[in-house]
């Protein structure tokens, strides 16, 4: 193996393991394959989860720690913002890098939320249903007697 492949966006970043797209001064961190296809599908992954980008196959050679060398006309003229970088300067600041920032008071949720802790339905008594006197509408009844057929029966003969 005398080369690599690795990826790069018009952006002038390359695509690292962990999926994310940074400056490519750190080529150990970078993604990248001997495999020219398994390339080219590493990059219709990423182009799926951002559709904007232009994304390019470069072939390096390696160093000899087997990192790839990238050219020094594919790198960006200075740096990204890297989050490592971030979590250095403010050690030095003397703050607390593990200190999460504070939510805006305006995202922070209702201390009382009704669609989570709805109030109970009273119960109502149910009308009671009216009894009626079979006596009463002698008409409305049919009587089926047992000698005819059910209905059913009658229209499928």
């Amino acid at each position: 193996m005398s080369h690599v492949y690795v990826l790069t966006n018009q952006h002038q970043q390359f695509l690292s393991k962990s999926n994310e797209w940074i400056d490519g001064r750190d080529s150990a961190r970078l993604f990248r394959t001997e495999y020219k296809d398994v390339a080219i599908n590493q990059m219709f992954e990423a182009n799926t989860r951002d559709v904007t980008l232009r994304i390019e196959l470069l072939e390096c050679g390696l160093d000899t720690k087997k990192n790839p060398q990238i050219p020094a006309d594919a790198l960006s003229d200075e740096p990204l913002y890297v989050a490592d970088e971030q979590e250095g300067a403010v050690a030095e600041e003397g703050g607390d890098p593990e200190e999460l920032p504070q939510p805006d008071p305006s995202e922070v949720p209702p201390e009382h939320n009704p669609e989570v802790d709805p109030q109970p339905v009273p119960e109502v008594e149910p009308d009671p249903q009216p009894e009626i006197d079979p006596d009463q509408y002698p008409g409305d009844t049919p009587e089926i007697e047992p000698e005819q057929p059910p209905e059913s029966v009658v229209s499928q003969i």
